[in-house]
């Protein structure tokens, strides 16, 4: 494990001498698993969440509040009178699935049920599959069951590429016939879909811009977004929902929805997302006290004299060095009162001076934001390796937090039910909650 004090000099290694690559394929069994992935081939695939997706947010907001409001009142209903009984995972499962899908493979085919369920069911057994077959498993035992496994995860992915694939091919007809003729047709698509095809093509790679790798790299870069956003919600909210009722955070927290959100306007407005300060608050709390992963940054010494750490202990090449996630986010000397729920830690300091208040919340929100990325707050990792779409993650979150605390109730949990630990992976449990709609709402 690298010390919080060596975590920048580690994210810096260049990989001719720490991979992180290598770990990659052996944690996660995709050597087994999914045998065809090429994950080195398709990192272009990050440069284009990097700069595309991210640069498009703003565009894509309407379109995601407009998913989410409406799966969230379809699932936790219109009625203000009657709880309802429903179980935390499955809403946020079905709740994310559909909103990301608008922006990962757009319209029509985020609103084909079949398809998003061979998504989730891909998801779903792959993940474990990971899990099982990358940590738990001998590695004796790793052919025999990742090859057993695959045979599931394969038939999911076959049914998902069977609508991915078509839409792919329709994709890369249009930039075809368009390309030569800008008026052809109508607006091009603003979806991941899109800007992956479109990289694809212009890379110049005969194995790069195949349909079926293009629609496996998108199913892969679905798999990882999504999963992390519905395990953090199911956190966010069971923090919230088990917090000292004499500290009325879910009321605050309300109290500046209301605040920031007064029309259907405001709702699709990029600008009011930067007001959401604790809900931006909360949600980083959450992500500290519960990172998906306990341990981030894998890496494997592939320098063949080995590696010579910053005090003098040598790592042989082979060796496996990694940050821990865990032991930083509860390290007293970088958050005071460490094991205490304290959702708006992160809220910037009021003062009398509003130029200086706006200001620090200025300062704060680059450096302490939902999305930002530091050798203390290890959510989305750190370095040339963090999470390129931490910006789509804060963004989807912050508008799902926001528009249930703003129309649904729930009845508060007596106690924090604890999250189990999985291989390296920390799993908020499955748990019904009592909710209903919010009067006048």
């Amino acid at each position: 494990m690298v010390p919080p004090e060596h975590i920048r000099w580690f994210s810096d290694l260049p990989s001719s001498i720490a991979s992180a690559h290598l770990p990659l394929r052996e944690t996660v069994g995709m050597s087994y698993l999914v045998p065809a992935m090429d994950a080195k081939h398709d990192m272009y695939i990050m440069d284009v969440v990097r700069k595309d997706m991210t640069r498009n947010l703003g565009k894509l907001q309407s379109d995601i509040i407009v998913d989410l409001k409406g799966t969230i009142d379809r699932l936790l209903g219109m009625d203000q009178e009657t709880w309802r009984q429903v179980r935390l995972y499955d809403i946020m499962q079905e709740t994310l699935f559909k909103s990301s899908n608008r922006v990962f493979v757009g319209m029509p085919l985020c609103q084909n049920d079949v398809f998003l369920r061979s998504v989730a069911t891909f998801a779903n057994l792959l993940g474990v599959g990971a899990v099982i077959v990358g940590e738990l498993m001998p590695h004796v035992f790793k052919p025999f069951f990742g090859y057993l496994l695959a045979i599931p995860i394969y038939l999911a992915q076959a049914v998902a590429l069977r609508y991915l694939v078509p839409e792919v091919k329709q994709r890369m007809a249009y930039i075809q016939r368009k390309n030569p003729d800008p008026s052809y047709g109508s607006e091009e698509p603003k979806d991941m879909l899109m800007w992956i095809v479109i990289a694809a093509m212009q890379r110049g790679d005969p194995n790069a811009d195949q349909p079926e790798k293009i629609a496996q790299g998108l199913l892969f870069l679905m798999l990882g977004g999504i999963h992390t956003s519905i395990l953090t919600t199911v956190n966010v909210l069971l923090d919230l929902l088990s917090s000292p009722a004499e500290f009325a955070y879910y009321d605050r927290l309300r109290e500046e929805v209301d605040n920031v959100f007064g029309s259907q306007q405001d709702w699709e407005a990029h600008a009011s997302l930067a007001k959401l300060v604790r809900a931006d608050s909360a949600i980083r709390e959450s992500l500290r006290m519960n990172p998906v992963i306990a341990k981030t940054g894998f890496r494997e010494v592939v320098e063949k004299n080995g590696l010579d750490l910053p005090e003098g202990q040598k790592v042989p090449r082979g060796a496996w060095l990694a940050i821990p996630s865990v032991g930083v986010h509860y390290d007293e000397k970088f958050y005071p009162r460490a094991g205490r729920y304290e959702p708006f830690r992160f809220v910037p300091k009021v003062t009398k001076d509003p130029v200086e208040y706006e200001s620090t919340v200025s300062r704060q929100r680059k450096h302490q934001g939902l999305a930002s990325a530091s050798e203390i707050y290890l959510a989305f990792g750190f370095g040339r390796h963090s999470c390129p779409g931490r910006w789509f993650v804060a963004l989807e979150l912050k508008l799902l937090l926001a528009y249930i605390v703003s129309h649904y109730d729930f009845e508060p949990l007596e106690y924090r039910p604890r999250n189990r630990t999985f291989g390296g992976h920390l799993i908020p449990p499955s748990v019904t909650v009592k909710v209903r709609r919010r009067k006048g709402h």
